[in-house]
């Protein structure tokens, strides 16, 4: 193709004077199907039987069912993979998944943040209320209560978990209020 500049001023006009846009004839895009369709290329529509019910009432009852029975399945997976999934990522963070080693690991950075919140709660109990003092007390005893329990679970010979239940035991005997007694002597 040449330059635009190299044309001449008549071929410019005449250039110019082409239309811009050419309409097809009208029966172009039939004849184009029927050819595509006499060559195998482009399949024939389907024609509805004259007379057949579009839908019948059994069919629509039967849709609406198997779309509730569908969304009703996806529910119940979606809970049951969101569950699990939730599980693990509990797990993760708490740190009952991987190796002994990591869980040890978790047992003494645990271990330390309840020292750590203990000493903090020694910090503040100067200007605390005896009622949060009692509260913060009964808390951390019964947390190191909870942890001495499990330590017994797993080591059930140890006199250390042992000793530490019977005094937090002997505690909740001494804090009972005591009940009047008579003494009954037997002949």
């Amino acid at each position: 193709m040449t330059d635009p500049h190299d044309l001449t001023p008549a071929e410019r006009r005449a250039f110019g004077s082409l239309p811009r846009e050419a309409e097809p004839p009208r029966d172009l895009e039939d004849r184009t199907v029927a050819f595509l369709q006499a060559r195998g290329l482009l399949a024939v529509p389907l024609r509805p039987v004259a007379g057949a019910r579009r839908w019948h009432p059994m069919w629509l009852v039967g849709s609406i069912a198997a779309s509730l029975a569908l969304f009703a399945s996806g529910i119940a997976v979606g809970q049951y993979i969101g569950l699990r999934s939730s599980s693990a990522t509990i797990a993760a963070a708490v740190g009952l998944s991987g190796s002994m080693a990591e869980q040890t690991r978790q047992v003494q950075r645990t271990g330390s943040d309840y020292v750590a919140a203990l000493t903090a709660l020694l910090a503040r109990a100067d200007t605390s209320s005896a009622r949060d003092r009692q509260s913060a007390t009964q808390a951390a005893l019964d947390a190191l209560g909870a942890a001495a329990q499990e330590v017994t679970r797993f080591a059930p010979n140890d006199p250390l978990a042992a000793a530490v239940l019977r005094g937090l035991a002997d505690r909740q005997r001494a804090a009972r209020p005591q009940e009047a007694s008579r003494t009954v002597v037997w002949y």
